[in-house]
């Protein structure tokens, strides 16, 4: 082996060395591998059902893991509930008033320990080392959905069953026989009286339209008669030229006395009407 390939192995070592030195850091800084470097606080909770419980399982402040349970959960000595033992990261404080319960990741999902902070507020006493805290029986997981709907279902029962009353009651009274007969006659003579009404108001249109047409005639008739009496007195067309004209008002009275007279076929001119004389 020449000095040169001897170089080359030692470098591929080298690096080969730091990229495994590398990872192991990573999955000790990242896996529970790391959870032994960092230092906790111990907590016991008492649940009256902790089922999935296991050690191991996660405990998780708003979604992020804070710790783990150290062990199986163990019956208490009164027979009352079970002891879940915790260990919570050291920087992390939790209220005093803080709610422990048990949550699940989905339908198959594995069981874990939620603590939810009263009104989301971090404010108050915290809750010190090695302290015994009340778990709270129902979760925010598909299990504390099951174990709730117990109450919800009797409260719903009882609301089901008041409506059924209250239909009943409808039914025999406000919606019996006789009163749906009687709205029904009542709804047929509001149509009737509608329809009267509007026939009424179709012939109270009519005579509005007749009476609009009468009364256009007169305007019209009025406009006329005004217009002649204009004529007459400016002496313009046939009536203004009898009453302004003398001549021809005489004219005419002969033609109408030699007509009497003589008759059409026999007619003559003999005479002019006399001062006063009726045509």
């Amino acid at each position: 082996m020449t000095t040169e390939d001897r170089k080359t192995q030692i470098k591929v070592g080298i690096f080969i060395l730091i990229g495994l030195t590398i990872t192991g850091m990573l999955l000790i800084y990242y896996g529970r591998l790391g959870e032994g470097f960092a230092n906790y606080y111990n907590l016991r909770v008492e649940f009256a059902n902790a089922s999935g419980i296991i050690r191991g399982s996660e405990v998780l402040l708003a979604g992020a893991k804070v710790g783990r349970v150290t062990a199986d959960p163990v019956i208490m000595p009164d027979m009352q509930g079970v002891n879940v033992e915790l260990r919570i990261l050291e920087q992390v404080r939790i209220p005093v008033e803080s709610q422990f319960s048990i949550g699940s990741s989905g339908l198959l999902g594995d069981k874990y320990i939620q603590i939810v902070l009263k009104s989301g507020k971090p404010e108050g006493p915290l809750i010190e080392a090695d302290s015994t805290i009340k778990g709270s029986d129902i979760g925010d997981g598909i299990g504390g959905l099951t174990e709730g709907a117990g109450d919800l279902i009797a409260d719903l029962r009882t609301t089901v069953k008041n409506i059924n009353t209250v239909v009943e009651k409808l039914d025999q009274t406000v919606l019996s026989k006789s009163e749906l007969e009687s709205i029904s006659t009542t709804v047929k003579n509001l149509q009737t009286t509608t329809g009267k009404l509007a026939e009424s108001s179709g012939r109270f249109d009519t005579l509005l339209k007749s009476g609009q047409e009468t009364m256009d005639s007169a305007k019209k008739a009025s406009d006329e008669f005004r217009a002649l009496a204009q004529q007459a007195q400016t002496g313009r067309g046939a009536l203004g030229m009898l009453i302004s004209n003398r001549e021809m008002a005489d004219n005419l009275r002969a033609f109408i006395l030699n007509l009497r007279k003589h008759g059409i076929l026999w007619y003559k001119d003999t005479q002019k009407p006399a001062q006063g004389d009726e045509p």
